[in-house]
């Protein structure tokens, strides 16, 4: 055999690897496995348009003006969109974000919701013609432009469907450990670690005086009767050098109070009080008593020592 013919013999070879290779990471990313891909294609005289990707933040931008950020906040992967279309009704539109991992899926929705239930995925709420709910490392939202027996039903089968086809379930971060259970509501719980969050359920500053980055977990929540709410703030920290200087820059900025006493009354007569242990801020806000308070940090304290015993 000449050496001409064992080089075209050589080149076939490698050139039919290189598409199998080819094929096979296709079928990989465009595979069964891929919740993108088991969205039905009808259902209930329903037909559903192509799907539309979206892998980048600036196409993101131009999907949802206005609202992108909160996905990009949270570490967003891709997404896509899909509209269910039937004569004389609504149309219903699904999104499925991926958020890379559980704990980012879960921070879109403890920011989305007001209320949760366990129907579908891990926690989801259903509300005027829209549901939304997390699962693993996806966000997903359905709704309908107006809302009638035929578009509810869809709404919520497809709820069903997509929550079953995503079959793994994900951890919630492990911050939301170190929250007391005593007169928590567990719906009001955000996760996030943009600074910019705390600020929609209770502003602090428009400054962002704890240092919080994406590297930070941070977790916000109520506690208490509602006309007597007070708030819950921790942040975990890399390490006690980035927590530390966190500390004193909210003191220096927002609580100099702290320097003489961590629990102290405000001019508006609430309490307020901060702690910082090992590489964690603990701040409690709107107290309705220095008694509470103090009581309430002597919970965190509790909490954060069993949280540490049973890792």
């Amino acid at each position: 055999m000449n050496n001409h013919r064992c080089r075209n013999l050589l080149c076939n070879k490698l050139f039919v690897i290189s598409l199998l290779f080819i094929l096979l990471l296709l079928s990989m990313r465009y595979s069964k496995t891929d919740i993108y891909q088991q969205l039905p294609d009808s259902i209930y005289d329903w037909n559903a348009e192509s799907i539309v990707y979206y892998n980048t933040k600036e196409n993101l931008y131009d999907y949802i003006n206005g609202g992108a950020e909160l996905y990009i906040s949270y570490g967003f992967k891709s997404a896509i969109s899909r509209k269910y279309l039937k004569s004389e009704q609504p149309e219903v539109v699904v999104e499925i974000f991926d958020m890379n991992k559980p704990e980012n899926a879960y921070g879109v929705f403890s920011n989305t919701r007001y209320e949760e239930d366990y129907t579908y995925g891990q926690g989801s709420q259903y509300v005027e013609g829209t549901l939304f709910f997390w699962k693993s490392k996806y966000y997903v939202s359905i709704m309908t432009t107006e809302e009638t027996d035929e578009s509810k039903k869809l709404v919520n089968e497809l709820g069903k469907i997509i929550s079953e086809k995503i079959e793994e379930e994900g951890k919630k971060p492990d911050i939301l450990d170190l929250l007391p259970s005593n007169e928590l509501d567990r719906s009001s719980i955000l996760y996030f670690h943009h600074y910019i969050w705390i600020n929609s359920f209770y502003f602090i500053s428009d400054e962002n005086l704890l240092l919080i980055d994406d590297n930070t977990d941070a977790v916000l929540a109520k506690y208490g009767p509602a006309d007597k709410r007070s708030y819950l703030l921790i942040v975990k920290y890399d390490d006690k050098e980035a927590a530390g200087k966190a500390y004193n820059n909210f003191i220096e900025y927002y609580f100099p109070e702290a320097e003489f006493k961590n629990i102290s009354q405000l001019e508006d007569q609430t309490w307020m009080a901060i702690n910082l242990i090992n590489s964690t801020f603990f701040g409690i806000f709107n107290g309705r008593s220095e008694e509470y308070v103090s009581h309430l940090m002597s919970e965190i304290e509790l909490t954060y020592k069993k949280a540490i015993i049973d890792k």
